[in-house]
């Protein structure tokens, strides 16, 4: 598959408003929930520092 062919695929637009709308209610969700993994994420390696300097003391 090389560059150029990519160029022959057809690309589906929201073309209605409600499709529009659907679409950014979707991403909107997905973001939300990548910022709360990310809080969960950041929680659990404050965490694991702590218990590592516990472990070490």
């Amino acid at each position: 598959m090389t560059p150029s062919d990519l160029l022959h695929y057809p690309i589906c637009i929201p073309t209605t408003k409600g499709e529009q709308v659907v679409v950014g209610r979707f991403l909107s969700s997905i973001d939300n929930l990548i910022t709360l993994h990310q809080r969960k994420l950041d929680l659990l390696k404050e965490q694991k520092k702590g218990f590592l300097q516990k472990m070490f003391v």
